[in-house]
């Protein structure tokens, strides 16, 4: 892979892939919505195209790009239940998938969500039956299916991504890291539920490593994308306290309905890494026998 277009480039994991593919030396097209308030955050980044174009105008990007090896699509709009926002994503993907194959990319990689799995209180791999309980996770579950069927049709391989719960720098204000920051911050008492379901938290930076990872050699498939490492929420809440701010009071006592859990199985994406890392390896040395 030496060039690659990104949408949603601007957004949370979408900029964490950016800076992981600038640093490997791969060119990118990032595609940017017209008027974007983030789009500030591409100033003064060298080894870019800033293409400014709206999801709904995907189809006009072979018009700014000729061609890439591999078409990220990350970009996603509407609230978890805002059904008819929601809807329009299926399009632009499908249009997404279209445009890349026009520009001749080898890869298409899409970034669906644990969401599609559902209210789960087991471990889950990628063979589990998804039952999506929001607008979100059954229309990323959609998505898939119509890419998954259009993709044969078109011969374009499709990589599906089920990304569970990812922190790091520039994360949403909405997230469970982002409200305890704040409290730590402002010196507030956290009000939180029991804390007792299992979750599963991996570090926006691994994560990025690992969709680059899964570009460099068509890896096409589902994958569950996590650390694979489940403990009590109520756990990292209490780690996270005790290395920033020690002396912030907790409170576990808030009620809710909600029966939420993440444990992911991810022994499919790590066999997968493992041995293109091993490729990655085996290309680095025999680029410098021949240098030698």
């Amino acid at each position: 892979m030496k060039t690659a277009v990104l949408t949603g480039g601007t957004g949370f994991l979408g900029f964490w892939l950016l800076k992981e593919l600038i640093k490997n030396n791969i060119f990118v097209h990032v595609l940017v919505r017209k008027n974007s308030k983030r789009r500030y955050k591409l100033n003064n980044i060298s080894g870019i195209e800033i293409i400014e174009l709206n999801m709904d105008e995907i189809s006009d990007l072979s018009q700014y790009v000729k061609s890439a090896d591999v078409f990220y699509h990350l970009a996603w709009e509407g609230g978890r239940n805002e059904f008819s926002d929601q809807v329009e994503n299926i399009k632009y993907s499908v249009n997404a998938m279209e445009t890349a194959k026009r520009l001749g990319v080898k890869q298409f990689i899409v970034t669906g969500s644990q969401a599609e799995y559902g209210a789960c209180s087991q471990t889950v791999d990628e063979s589990c039956q998804p039952q999506p309980n929001t607008a979100y996770g059954m229309c990323k579950l959609a998505t898939y299916n119509i890419l998954k069927l259009y993709s044969e049709q078109i011969n374009l391989p499709l990589t599906w991504v089920r990304v569970f719960s990812v922190y790091g720098g520039g994360d949403n204000d909405n997230t469970l890291i982002s409200y305890l920051l704040r409290c730590f911050k402002n010196n507030e008492i956290l009000k939180l539920t029991s804390g007792t379901q299992m979750w599963d938290f991996l570090y926006a930076e691994d994560a990025a490593a690992a969709l680059y990872l899964l570009g460099q050699k068509g890896k096409d498939g589902v994958y569950n994308l996590a650390s694979g490492e489940s403990r009590p929420l109520k756990e990292f809440v209490i780690e996270a306290r005790d290395l920033i701010s020690p002396n912030s009071k907790l409170n576990f006592d808030l009620k809710s309905s909600l029966n939420i859990e993440l444990r992911a199985n991810i022994d499919k994406i790590k066999t997968v890494i493992t041995l293109l890392i091993s490729y990655i390896r085996i290309l680095i040395e025999e680029k410098n026998h021949f240098e030698i």
